[in-house]
């Protein structure tokens, strides 16, 4: 992946906070980062120390996501790579989605505004088909706790997309989060939201995904009638849009095959794909405008692209969320 004239702005700013004011607390830079061109450790100022990775998250939801993770069995970013997690790296943008919307997640009011502002005709956020229950004890009565956003999205992956694993976040394709939603006809409505932040990409061979895994996956699941995709192009062997294309082809087979979620099966009428990048990523947007530019979906605007600071807006003026709006303006908004 290579570096934009954005992804080094960044740098510069996360290295700036991380130095002139206490957003981090007294965590320190220089942490260790494995390079995996030159196969060696090296220490940047942009990367927590090791005992310090954890206050990469906002501190009101630090402990919850540790729980969330290790509860669903979800994969950190590079944990295999770097050893330890979640990443120190303050440019990754699974920290940047989880610091945006995870301390909503069990707002259903929260979640519907956010999601309503992009599309009006949805009325009613669900509970996640992928994420349990949760119960906590209040005034001496057992409360269940849904949660409304799913992170690291996936389900049935062999199954539906012929992959090997359907670990959350690792190996097969996950989607960064994911909101299960009615409409005002009563459809029910899949909401993958995809997250960037720094990222930009080479189209260069050793980026490109083998004739054997796309032959073997995906190619006749984008050739059937019911696909948007209308066939596997070529710009699909490259990421992000073989990340695009691969999460189009999820949403589609759930669709099409109602795969069970523990004893009931899936029931959804149609998909809206949310792609979630700053806009000041020239280089991510040209990247969501040629995968756009490539779907036939009927004249149904199924992907939307915005500006993480747009999408937050309908929280702003919320006093639950004002400690939160605060935080993401310090440190990634302003």
């Amino acid at each position: 992946m290579k570096k934009s004239e954005y992804y080094y702005q960044q740098r510069d700013r996360q290295e700036s906070i991380l130095s002139q004011t206490n957003i981090f607390e007294k965590a320190s830079g220089n942490g260790i980062w494995w390079n995996k061109e030159k196969k060696e450790w090296e220490t940047y100022p942009h990367i927590l120390q090791h005992q310090d990775s954890l206050i990469n998250l906002f501190e009101e939801i630090r402990q919850d996501v540790l729980g969330y993770f290790k509860e669903y069995d979800i994969a950190w970013w590079r944990e295999d790579d770097d050893r330890y997690f979640p990443t120190g790296n303050l440019l990754s943008s699974q920290i940047h989605c989880l610091n945006h919307l995870f301390r909503i997640r069990k707002d259903p009011y929260a979640v519907l505004s956010i999601i309503k502002a992009q599309c009006k005709d949805i009325v009613k956020v669900l509970p996640s088909p992928i994420d349990w229950h949760e119960y906590v004890f209040e005034n001496n009565q057992t409360k269940k706790i849904n949660s409304y956003i799913s992170f690291e999205f996936a389900l049935d992956n062999p199954h539906l997309l012929n992959e090997r694993t359907c670990k959350r976040g690792k190996d097969c394709t996950s989607i960064d989060a994911f909101v299960y939603a009615e409409d005002i006809n009563r459809n029910r409505i899949l909401i993958p939201i995809e997250w960037k932040y720094t990222e930009s990409y080479e189209k260069e061979d050793k980026y490109k995904a083998t004739d054997y895994v796309v032959n073997t996956r995906y190619k006749d699941l984008a050739s059937r009638d019911y696909s948007n995709l209308n066939g596997w192009k070529d710009e699909y062997y490259w990421d992000p849009l073989y990340e695009f294309a691969r999460q189009t082809l999820l949403m589609e087979q759930i669709i099409h095959e109602k795969p069970k979620c523990g004893a009931f099966p899936t029931k959804a009428d149609d998909y809206i794909h949310i792609i979630v990048r700053p806009n000041e990523n020239k280089e991510i947007i040209e990247n969501i405008q040629h995968f756009k530019n490539s779907v036939n979906d009927n004249g149904k605007k199924r992907i939307i692209e915005i500006d993480p600071q747009e999408l937050l807006s309908p929280l702003r003026g919320n006093e639950n969320y004002k400690d939160l709006i605060t935080y993401l303006e310090t440190r990634y908004w302003k």
